[in-house]
């Protein structure tokens, strides 16, 4: 996806209640970063029942709605985000992934596993190692980070045959579910 900047709300008003509705084209406003950040805050502080109303906004070709759409399931923290977030982690654009991996940081060690599984099925893509391995090596132990060494090269290393990555993670993800 090619990353738009623009004012344009390109998402259907009528999909969010009339609550949430009322700050999104804010959320875009380029001339009133002030504006922009209340509108932001106004909805995290609407919590977890906002988080289906603001998953639209992830799919928006416009890269500020998909942008603060990020930064609104990051903030609000709820572990029903974990797997949306993981998924943000192979957006095309940086800034997303950037979001995403510093979501699943906050999450904390409730993130391992669902990122984990993700690299178990889906361990080839670039962009899901890279921020796996910048999320893991925050989460990990230092116990964890020496146990788990292979997972962390294969994750960094693109000279590694595809597979590896997602054979470690699924020896990871056994070896700390047998753990709780």
């Amino acid at each position: 996806m090619e990353t738009k900047v623009g004012t344009k709300v390109d998402v259907d008003l009528e999909d969010f209640s009339d609550e949430v509705a009322e700050f999104i084209p804010d959320l875009i406003d380029s001339k009133d970063h002030q504006k922009r950040l209340n509108a932001r805050n106004s909805l995290i502080n609407m919590g977890r029942s906002v988080l289906p109303q603001i998953n639209i906004l992830l799919k928006s070709d416009n890269f500020e709605l998909r942008i603060e759409g990020a930064k609104i399931i990051q903030q609000i923290r709820a572990k029903e985000s974990i797997r949306t977030l993981v998924r943000l982690l192979e957006d095309d654009d940086s800034t997303i992934r950037w979001v995403a991996a510093r979501g699943l940081i906050l999450q904390g060690r409730d993130s391992i596993a669902p990122l984990l599984v993700a690299l178990v099925k889906r361990g080839r893509s670039y962009y899901l190692k890279s921020g796996a391995h910048f999320i893991l090596k925050n989460l990990f132990s230092e116990k964890e980070k020496i146990e788990y060494k292979t997972l962390l090269m294969s994750l960094l290393n693109v000279n590694y045959i595809g597979v590896i990555a997602p054979l470690e993670a699924s020896k990871a993800l056994k070896a700390l579910c047998a753990n709780y």
